[in-house]
Parts: C-alpha cells; sequence; structure tokens
C-alpha cells in the first residue's frame, strides 16, 4: 500500500516517459529494433523437418509445465522453459519419423500398459482390497470426458490428462527406438581381449625431455606472416558458433546522495508524526515498504538482527531513527512488550476439512462445514470444559492427541503452528479458543505455562532507497548524450574515452543467452543484437530490466565456420612463436642425437637427464610433462632396443629408447565385455538422438519470441 501511494506522488515519472518517447523520435534508427513486433511476426516458433511448433502450442505447452509443476518449475524463466519445451518438441518429431521410417509404431495398449503401472495412477485409484482398480480408473476418466464440455474444472482436467497421455506415449516411442538400437549392439570377448592387451601392455622406455619454454623469446623472430601461416596450417583449430559481439557502457540505476538525504529527512518528519500515531500497525502499514508484524519476540530470538541491542530494556514507546541501513533507512519503534512463558502445556480437539495441510484422504468435508462443527463443539466445551475428553475420542483427527485425551504436553515457541503458538503463548492458563490453522480448526485449551521471558513487539517503518525522477533524468540524459554523440562519431572509443565512460566487451552472445558478463540479466539487449536487419556498428539505447540504461554497439556478426584471422591473431602470434621454439629444440635434440650410441650420451649432450617410464597406450598422459598422446602413441609403436628421431610433443621434444614389451596382465574378458557393452548400450539414449538431431532439418526461431 505505501509503495502504492509513493508511486502515485511520484507522477513526475510521466514526465520521464514522455521525454524518452521524443528522444526515441528524434534519435531516429538508434532505437529501431529490426521491425515491428506487432505486425507480421511468424505464427511459428520453429520446426524440424518440416514439423512446425506454433507460437500459440509453445505457449500453452509452457502454462502446462508451470501449472502441472508448479514447485519443479517455481524458479525457472520463460526461456528454460521454453527450451524444454522446444527439446521435448525436438525429440517427438524427430524419433516419430524414424519410427514411421523403421515400421515400428506404439500402440494404444503399450500406452495403456505403461499408464497403469504409473506409481501416482495406481496410489490414486486403489480399491477396497488395496489394490489398483481398474474399474476406478475407467469410471474417472470416463466422467472427466464427458464433463470436460460442461465445466472449466473438468476441461482443465482433461487438458491435464491429454498432456499425461502424450507424455507417456513420447516416453514409449523413445524407449522403442532406443532398446532397438541397443540390441543392435554388440562387444565379442575376443574384441575385448584384443583391445585390452592392446591398451595395457607396459613398454618399459628411457627418454631425454627438453621442454619448449627453455626457449627465451629473444631466441626467436616471428612476423605476421608467420602467424598467418598458423593460421592457414591450422585453420581446423579455429571454428566458432554463431554469435553476435557486442561493446557496451553501462549506466547502473543508482540513488544519488540527495536522493538518500531527501529519504532520510521524511522519515525523521514521520518519526515525529509516529509518536500520535492511533494505532502503530496501521501507521507501519501506510508508509513503510514492509507490513507491521504482530508478534513478539524475545532478545535472544532477535539476535543477529540488531534489533536486540535497541530495544532491550527500553520503555514502549521508545523510538529511534532514521537508521541507516545502507540501501533502506528505518525508524523504529517498541510498540509493546510483555512476559512471555518459556514453555506451555495445551490439549487440543483437531477438526480437518479436504484440503488441509497432512489431511487424511478419507476427511471429505468442506473448510466451512468443519468450522461449523468446531463452532458447535466450542459452544458445547465451554459450558462444559470436563466433558473436554470425552469429544476429542468422538471428533479429533490427531490420533496421537487423542490418546491422552487431547494433551499435547508441554512444547516451546517454534514449534507449532503460528496462529497456534500465539494462542497458547500470549494467553494464559486456564484460556479456551478456538483457532484455525492450515491443519484445520484447533479447540485449544492452556493447561500450563512454565518459565517468563520479556517479549518485545516491534514496529519499524522501513523504506528502501530509490532514485528520484531527477536522477533517472540526469541519468538518462547522460546515457541518450553519449549515445547521440556516438551515432553521428567516427570514433565511439575515443568519445567513450573523452567522457571518462568505460567501454565493456561481451563476446560470443549465442541467440538464447540470458546474461551478459558485467551487466547480469539481459535478455532485452541480446535480443536487440540478434535483430534480423541489425547490422555492424548499430548503436542502440536500451533499458536495461529496470537496472538502468546501457548503450550497445554491434562489432562483430559471427557466422558458424572458421573464425576470422584478426579474432584469433594473438593466438596465431602464440602458436607461430611455438612453432619457432619447436623448431629451435628439435635442432638441439638431432644435434646431441649425431654421433650418440646410447640415450645417456644424447642427455649429456642436451645437458638432460635421462628419465624412465612405462609407457602405455591408455595413458597419455606423462608424469611432470602433461598430455602427449601423440608421444606415447610413437614410443608404443617403437623397436625394442632401437633408439628414436626427435619426437616432437605438445610441451617439448623426446628422445627414446625402449625395451621388450610386457603384456597387459589377463582379466575375464567375457565379464569385460559384458561391462563393456552395457556401457555403450548405456550411451545410445543420448548419442543415438544427437545423430539424428545433427542431420535433421531444423529452423529454430524462439529468439523471436522471448
Amino acid at each position: 500500500m505505501a509503495t502504492i501511494e509513493r508511486i502515485r506522488q511520484r507522477s513526475g515519472l510521466l514526465i520521464v516517459v514522455v521525454f524518452v518517447a521524443l528522444m526515441a523520435f528524434l534519435l531516429g534508427d538508434l532505437f529501431q529494433s529490426g521491425g515491428s513486433r506487432f505486425f507480421g511476426d511468424p505464427n511459428v516458433v520453429g520446426s524440424v523437418n518440416g514439423v512446425e511448433l506454433s507460437r500459440m502450442e509453445m505457449s500453452q505447452k509452457i502454462e502446462e509445465l508451470r501449472t502441472g509443476n508448479p514447485e519443479s518449475y517455481a524458479n525457472s524463466t520463460s526461456i528454460q522453459l521454453a527450451n524444454f519445451v522446444w527439446n521435448s518438441f525436438m525429440s517427438d518429431a524427430i524419433l516419430n519419423e524414424e519410427l514411421a521410417a523403421s515400421g515400428m509404431s506404439v500402440h494404444e495398449q503399450e500406452i495403456y500398459l505403461d499408464v497403469i503401472k504409473n506409481p501416482n495412477i495406481r496410489q490414486s485409484f486403489t480399491g477396497e482390497n488395496g489394490k489398483f482398480d481398474p474399474n476406478m480408473f475407467a469410471s474417472y476418466l470416463s466422467q472427466v470426458r464427458d464433463n470436460k464440455d460442461v465445466n472449466e474444472e473438468s476441461a482443465e482436467m482433461w487438458r491435464q490428462w491429454l498432456s499425461f497421455e502424450n507424455a507417456v506415449a513420447n516416453q514409449a516411442n523413445t524407449f522403442k527406438f532406443n532398446n532397438a538400437i541397443e540390441k543392435a549392439l554388440f562387444m565379442p570377448p575376443s574384441l575385448v581381449e584384443a583391445e585390452y592387451s592392446r591398451a595395457n601392455a607396459q613398454y618399459p622406455a628411457q627418454y631425454v625431455y627438453v621442454p619448449y619454454i627453455d626457449v627465451n623469446e629473444n631466441e626467436i623472430e616471428v612476423s605476421e606472416s608467420d602467424a598467418k601461416k598458423y593460421y592457414q596450417e591450422n585453420k581446423d583449430n579455429f571454428t566458432q558458433k554463431d554469435g553476435r559481439n557486442i561493446e557496451f557502457i553501462n549506466f547502473p540505476l543508482a540513488p544519488s546522495q540527495a536522493d538518500r538525504d531527501a529519504l532520510q529527512s521524511e522519515l525523521a518528519l514521520l518519526a515525529l508524526e509516529w509518536f500520535s500515531a492511533e494505532d502503530d500497525s496501521v501507521f507501519v502499514n501506510l508508509h513503510s515498504d514492509i507490513r507491521f508484524v504482530p508478534e513478539y519476540f524475545t532478545v535472544d530470538e532477535l539476535i543477529g538482527t540488531g534489533l536486540d541491542t535497541l530495544v532491550d530494556g527500553q520503555d514502549v514507546g521508545y523510538q529511534k531513527g532514521p537508521i541507516d541501513f545502507g540501501d533502506a533507512f528505518a525508524v523504529v519503534k517498541l510498540v509493546d512488550k510483555k512476559i512471555l512463558a518459556d514453555s506451555v502445556q495445551a490439549r487440543h480437539i483437531l477438526i480437518p476439512f479436504a484440503g488441509a495441510t497432512r489431511v487424511d484422504p478419507s476427511i471429505t468435508r468442506t473448510p466451512l462445514e468443519a468450522k461449523a462443527i468446531a463452532d458447535s463443539l466450542f459452544s458445547y466445551l465451554k459450558e462444559n470444559r470436563d466433558e473436554f475428553e470425552s469429544v476429542s475420542d468422538a471428533f479429533s483427527s490427531d490420533i496421537t492427541a487423542k490418546a491422552k485425551g487431547g494433551d499435547l504436553g508441554y512444547f516451546p515457541r517454534g514449534m507449532m503452528a503460528k496462529p497456534f503458538e500465539n494462542f497458547c503463548f500470549y494467553g494464559e492458563e486456564g484460556d479456551f479458543g478456538l483457532v484455525p490453522t492450515q491443519f484445520g480448526f484447533h479447540l485449544i485449551e492452556i493447561t500450563n505455562q512454565k518459565g517468563e521471558n520479556t517479549a518485545y513487539k516491534i514496529g519499524q517503518v522501513i523504506r528502501k532507497v530509490l532514485p528520484s525522477d531527477e536522477t533517472i533524468q540526469t541519468l538518462y540524459g547522460r546515457a541518450s548524450s553519449y549515445a547521440a554523440g556516438a551515432q553521428g562519431s567516427d570514433d565511439y572509443r575515443a568519445l567513450a574515452s573523452e567522457s571518462e565512460l568505460s567501454l565493456r566487451i561481451a563476446r560470443n552472445l549465442g541467440q538464447f543467452d540470458e546474461s551478459i558478463p558485467g551487466l547480469g540479466a539481459s535478455r532485452r539487449i541480446v535480443r536487440w543484437a540478434w535483430e534480423e536487419d541489425r547490422e555492424i556498428g548499430n548503436i542502440g539505447l536500451l533499458e536495461n530490466e529496470g537496472n538502468g540504461y546501457v548503450v550497445v554497439i554491434l562489432t562483430d556478426k559471427l557466422e558458424e565456420g572458421t573464425t576470422p584471422y584478426p579474432a584469433v591473431a594473438t593466438q596465431c602470434m602464440e602458436g607461430a612463436k611455438k612453432e619457432a621454439k619447436k623448431a629451435i629444440v628439435a635442432e638441439q635434440l638431432k644435434a646431441a642425437l649425431s654421433g650418440a650410441s646410447t640415450i645417456q650420451e644424447v642427455a649429456d649432450a642436451a645437458a638432460k637427464e635421462v628419465r624412465s617410464l612405462n609407457f602405455k597406450l591408455n595413458q597419455s598422459n606423462i608424469a611432470g610433462i602433461g598430455n602427449e598422446a601423440k608421444v606415447v602413441g610413437q614410443v608404443c609403436g617403437l623397436k625394442a632396443g632401437e633408439m628414436s628421431s626427435v619426437l616432437l610433443g605438445e610441451n617439448g621434444a623426446f628422445v627414446v629408447i625402449t625395451q621388450e614389451a610386457k603384456p597387459a596382465q589377463g582379466v575375464d574378458y567375457a565379464n569385460q565385455a559384458r561391462t563393456t557393452q552395457q556401457s555403450l548400450r548405456n550411451l545410445v539414449s543420448a548419442q543415438a538422438f544427437k545423430a539424428l538431431q545433427d542431420k535433421a532439418d531444423v529452423d529454430d526461431k524462439r529468439w523471436m519470441m522471448f
């Protein structure tokens, strides 16, 4: 309420909106988004092998996810839900086509059997014998289907059922497809034996190693032509996906010192007004961003809030503030204090209703019916308190308590539902009341209270420091001024430097990225960069999810394929330097190898030590050196006793001499074959679909919708 009241008071915000609209018009295509989103929008979100997914279907399926699984998807963004729907759509479209091409299909009877095997279905339709009742299940479906056009509740239940049935059918399709492929995979023990023996044989060797980093930078000469040559020879290592590169200046929206001072002054006046307020809760709810909390707290419960030392020992009516909390100011008032028990003994009778928390499924009464029963029992027990145990035994649904006449024993604060607890601790011994909670209606009698503790009821007028209209206008003026200047400037980077503004870079923005490093959630900016008619050099001024303004420049449009040389020039220069060092090290080792008859002589000539290692094909990492798969393969292929030539690796160069290979120790190849076969089959669900997806004709336009 307080926030709404302040929005009404700050009508000057309308001036900002009008000002923004005028500036958008004056700056022309600075604000263009690449065409109207109100006219001419395609109705198709995307297609897979000609099967289309419409916007309406996408929205409907997203809503089904939200309503059908509120807990699972409570924190999911719209894009995350859209991704889930899209991936499911792709899977269905691709697998259905493959099943049709292979002559496979899922019969209705198969779907039915899968449905009735579902644990939730079986539990929901249990007969008197405790087993699944197919007739009850069929009757329910018929009833929902027959009433789907009668009322909205049945229509929604029918839609949910069809969604569930479709999910079961799709799962059956996937299982049948994967199962067919899995059955085609077979691993014979003989093949396992051959592979295991090859990979695990040991090749004892001695070697001399010279790392490329032994060569200093001043010993090599590398030009840009060398870097470009490296690029041409290693193009396969420089690939990129579709993406966008931008540069941006962030103008974050934050309150000024003047805004802070104004709020502090406003709260100082409110503090004076509060002294004469008739109702503290009404005053707080009228002026605070956070509603009044009508609870009592002990000093121990207030520890960590800063309020413990503030109110401890003070009289009712004590007030402090405005207090600076950084992003907010507060005025605090001790509204009331009372002595509360440490623990309470009480007895109760619980009258629940259908839908209450932890209610027995057999309870079908409505809340109004439960309230009527509770009111009647309450009226009777007020005059006949000695009948509490018999009434509890006859009517209470708390099995444990009614076995003891409704007695709950002693309990401290924090053990019961809040309304229940408040009645027991705020009341006095002997009090009898009717209290509703999420569990139902409780008839409660306080039978004893032990201990005492001072508890405080505290009112807080808390106001978040917000940017004023003037601050917003000033910030927008700075952002729009730079944007307009950059639009007509030959060098927007120089202009930013002159204006003492910091340009930041964001590379490889994908179509569905939701955030940008340095900006956080910035979906609007990503969409701007991906607009179909967006051109390199375009400059935009965008509002950033309520967090301020961003001036953004599109600097590059990356297309899938080989990364252009300028984008990897630095990497190529480093690669060319490594090649130059590699050539020097190779010459040094060749010289050391020349005329040497033993590995020790090579080591002496190269001023290095002789190292020893049992090389294995399945171990490409060399301790103390790193991954050298190519060298390991070459070593394992050498003839025993023969000195190798210079072997050039990733990290350095080697000269090696091996001894006779040691065969791998035998294992249970039949068992190993079964394990390997199962491992391969486990990969089917992911790898088979990925292969089909790679060759599918996919037209994905989700980015236009989100």
